[in-house]
């Protein structure tokens, strides 16, 4: 966002620049310092408010526009073929699943990826259930536990077997299973 924001108005004060691209001012500073480092952009002190620092893209950062705009709408294009709720209802077709499944709440369509507290909150909406009557069933400590248990849901993690480790979280989840198999001796206690 900080790029395509300075594409719009170049030597921009820093704090405009977190309003414009909604970075937290630490994100931000971290981008930038990168940006600095590759010759993308210079900063310079305000002459009217010498606290404030301006933020000028290089020529070299200017010469990236056409193709971060070209880019950006290859990325248009792939979400708009992404895979939303009736390709997952597919999939679960596929598997022999779709006739125990009630509503599918995709990233594509609630529009927010896991951990976001709005594709838990649309999964209830649409299920019509209050977070503790809830489960959700994930892989990733962070996406999937600790996303949904910081709304009061029950989690159960499935372990994964020989993936990448796992971002550390400060929530335990309600119970942990191996094997989807396991899934119903899990879930037997809260039903």
């Amino acid at each position: 966002p900080a790029l395509f924001a300075l594409f719009d108005e170049n030597d921009v004060i820093i704090r405009d620049l977190v309003v414009r691209t909604r970075l937290a001012p630490s994100s931000l500073g971290r981008l930038l310092r990168t940006m600095e480092r590759h010759g993308l952009v210079t900063r310079d002190r305000c002459e009217r408010d010498g606290r404030a620092v301006r933020i000028h893209l290089t020529d070299l950062g200017r010469s990236l526009e056409p193709r971060c705009h070209e880019v950006m709408d290859h990325l248009r294009q792939a979400v708009e073929r992404g895979l939303g709720d009736e390709e997952v209802r597919t999939d679960w077709e596929r598997f022999g699943l779709a006739e125990h499944i009630d509503h599918i709440t995709s990233s594509h369509s609630a529009g927010w990826m896991k951990p976001h507290e709005q594709i838990y909150r649309r999964a209830l909406a649409q299920a019509n259930v209050a977070p503790e009557d809830a489960v959700m069933v994930g892989d990733r400590l962070r996406a999937d536990v600790w996303g949904a248990k910081r709304l009061g849901l029950r989690a159960v993690w499935r372990r994964p077997v020989g993936s990448a480790p796992q971002d550390p979280v400060d929530v335990v989840p309600d119970a942990t299973i191996d094997d989807l198999t396991e899934l119903p001796g899990a879930l037997a206690p809260w039903l």
